[in-house]
Order: C-alpha cells, then sequence, then structure tokens
C-alpha cells in the first residue's frame, strides 16, 4: 500500500480533474472537516486509479487485494486533496486572472483531440468540451472555481513543500544505478538496507529500464482460434487449417497477405499480424519459446497455445543493451527527486491529517480518523 500512496502523492497535483460540485444532495463517502466527499466523487476517482495502474503497473492487478487497495488509495487520495484545498484556503493564497486563464486553456486543450488521436476543429473541441461539463453536471463558472482552488493547491505544495524536497548527489544516483544492475541481472536479493516500499521503487524502476535493453524481437503472426472449450475435433480441424496456412507460406503466398486473409487476429491482421516488438515475459511461454529461437525471416510451424494455433514470422532481432550510466543519469536522477518530493509530500499531509476531523462512511461505516 506505500507504493500506491507515494505514485497517487506524485500524481495527484498533476491532475486537472478534481471532483464535480454537487449539485443535488447525494449520499456521502466521506467528510473532511465538514466538507462532503460524494459516492459519486469516489467512484470517479476508483475508476481513474484502476485506468492509471493499468497502464503505468499492469502487474498490481495480480495481488489478490488489489481492488481492496484501489478502493482505499482513491478515499485516500480524496481525502488529502481535500486537506490540501482546505489548507490552501486558509492561507488566502492569490491565484491571478492569468493564470487562472491559463488553467483553463490548459484544461481546453485536452479537448482538441478525439479519443482515437483524431485531431479536431475548433468547433468540435468546444463541444467536447461543452459536453464534458454537462456530464460532470457543472457551469463554466463552477469548472473555473475548481481550476482556481487547483491552482491554490499548486501555489501551496510549490512553495511550502516542493522547495522541502533533497536534490540527489552525483553518489546517491550512482548508488541507485548500481542497485537498478542488480535487479537486471537478477541478482535482488543481494541488496541490503532498503525498506519495502523502496524496493518496490526499485523493482518498478528497474522494470521500465528492463523494457529498453533486453532482447527484443518483432513478430508477426497469424492466429487461428479455436473455443475456450473446443472439442477435441474442434482444435483439430484448428491445426489442419493452420497446416495449410503454412503450406500457403511455403509456396510463396505473402505473409502480410495471408495474415489479412485467414488472421483471426483482426486487430493485427489489418496490419499484416504485426505484434511489434516482443521481450521476454509479454507473451505465453510456449509462443516465447518458438519465437526467440527463430532467424529473421523464418516462419514458424503452428504453435499452440490456449488462444489457438500460432504461425510466427520473425522480421527484427535486436540484441540486449547494456546500460550505461552517463545515458541514464537524467533519468535517475530525476526518479530520485520525485521520490524525494513525494517523502515531503506525504510527511506535509500527515501533519494536516493530526488536526482534521475526518469521517468515512464506506468500508467500515462511521469510521472516524
Amino acid at each position: 500500500m506505500k507504493t500506491i500512496n507515494k505514485f497517487l502523492l506524485a500524481a495527484a497535483l498533476c491532475a486537472c480533474a478534481a471532483p464535480a460540485m454537487a449539485k443535488v444532495v447525494e449520499e456521502l463517502a466521506a467528510s473532511v472537516n465538514n466538507d462532503p466527499i460524494t459516492l459519486s466523487d469516489y467512484k470517479r476517482a476508483k475508476e481513474a486509479l484502476t485506468e492509471q495502474y493499468a497502464t503505468a503497473m499492469p502487474d498490481f492487478f495480480k495481488q489478490k487485494d488489489a481492488g481492496a487497495q484501489i478502493e482505499k488509495a482513491a478515499l485516500d487520495k480524496l481525502i488529502d486533496e481535500a486537506l490540501l484545498r482546505q489548507k490552501a484556503e486558509s492561507m488566502k493564497i492569490k491565484v491571478y486572472e492569468r493564470e487562472l486563464e491559463n488553467g483553463v486553456a490548459e484544461i481546453r486543450k485536452r479537448f482538441s483531440t478525439a479519443p482515437d488521436g483524431t485531431k479536431l476543429s475548433p468547433e468540435k473541441a468546444e463541444e467536447a468540451f461543452n459536453d464534458e461539463l454537462k456530464k460532470e453536471d457543472v457551469t463554466m463558472e463552477e469548472f473555473r472555481e475548481r481550476i482556481r482552488k487547483q491552482l491554490m493547491v499548486q501555489k501551496l505544495v510549490q512553495d511550502t513543500v516542493k522547495t522541502r524536497a533533497k536534490m540527489p548527489g552525483d553518489a546517491d544516483t550512482k548508488a541507485y544505478f548500481d542497485n537498478v544492475n542488480l535487479v537486471l541481472n537478477g541478482q535482488e536479493s543481494s541488496i541490503k538496507g532498503l525498506s519495502d516500499e523502496a524496493m518496490q521503487d526499485l523493482m518498478a524502476v528497474a522494470g521500465k529500464f528492463k523494457e529498453i535493453t533486453a532482447e527484443r524481437l518483432r513478430l508477426r503472426h497469424i492466429l487461428i482460434k479455436y473455443k475456450e472449450d473446443a472439442t477435441p475435433e474442434e482444435k483439430k480441424a484448428a491445426e489442419d487449417k493452420a497446416l495449410s496456412v503454412r503450406k500457403d507460406l511455403d509456396n510463396g503466398l505473402d505473409f502480410d497477405a495471408a495474415a489479412e486473409k485467414y488472421s483471426d487476429d483482426k486487430d493485427t491482421a489489418k496490419r499484416g499480424g504485426d505484434l511489434g516488438y516482443i521481450i521476454k515475459g509479454m507473451l505465453p511461454p510456449e509462443i516465447e519459446a518458438v519465437a526467440f529461437k527463430l532467424q529473421v525471416g523464418e516462419n514458424s510451424q503452428p504453435v499452440e497455445s490456449k488462444f489457438g494455433w500460432h504461425i510466427l514470422r520473425l522480421e527484427e532481432k535486436r540484441a540486449a543493451q547494456k546500460l550505461h550510466y552517463e545515458a541514464v543519469k537524467d533519468d535517475l536522477e530525476q526518479v530520485l527527486a520525485q521520490n524525494s518530493f513525494a517523502t515531503e509530500l506525504g510527511s506535509y499531509i500527515k501533519d494536516l491529517h493530526k488536526d482534521a476531523k475526518i469521517q468515512i462512511f464506506v468500508g467500515d461505516k462511521d469510521k472516524q480518523k
């Protein structure tokens, strides 16, 4: 849970989608010094966090209590944000009109592109923005007030928290680099002196570098599916079809054309079966065992997985690369600086909790903090 909280603290101040202002009386998830946190606020926060973790830390969901951790983290995030807003308001932090306009413009800019990446016309972008306001049931004036409060919090953190964060020295960065290398080489058990939280952070960072430096393959595939509850006869029919396609490839059929014509993986079929770059651990073991033995330009015999029969084609192979300190020094310094900032922010928020009246109405009913 410590790792998830650190992730939230670091991300909280970058988020520009605060809870909508309730227009009708709603059931509450919590209250912070008598300020309400509604169940709809709570639901949106859980959905947002689930999406963030699915993108940034997909392995997190392998934990049995991942759902409970998300629920707690979502509520903690809303409570922490409320405490920061209240503190900023009590300090009467000033947000100038130009700052507010820039903040509003920054949010508007996010609606200039459709979910599929298509650039929208100014008229369509404005329509999408207004639709979002209607969806959240807020007026433009309420939206501007929301942005003003967020900017107040950003200034509060900039002035009182960020200045406390320690910038890493070269020795700190080099020591962290050495630990990353130990993880990449499977020697994490030799790392001493780190808390569970720090070790989890290190493993996550090392995982990102592994994606960059590991041996990788550019693969295509043709998939002949069968149902999860397929009979032996149906599985045999799928295998026979895969063998027939493989024979056509031997006789000169272009792989791109075969993928488009025969593959049941419709998402990749339109790209000639392209799976992109693959590193070990991304595909089922039975597929990887074959893929990493192929030569560039070679097509595999049909390989069975739980999805069906695959014919693989290796387009490109890149050897594993060594991680060089100078190449990643800036990135590691940023990681360490962010960790320090998250620690300071967590300490600051912990102090805000001490004198706060917090009531929680979900989970443990009427639990007071």
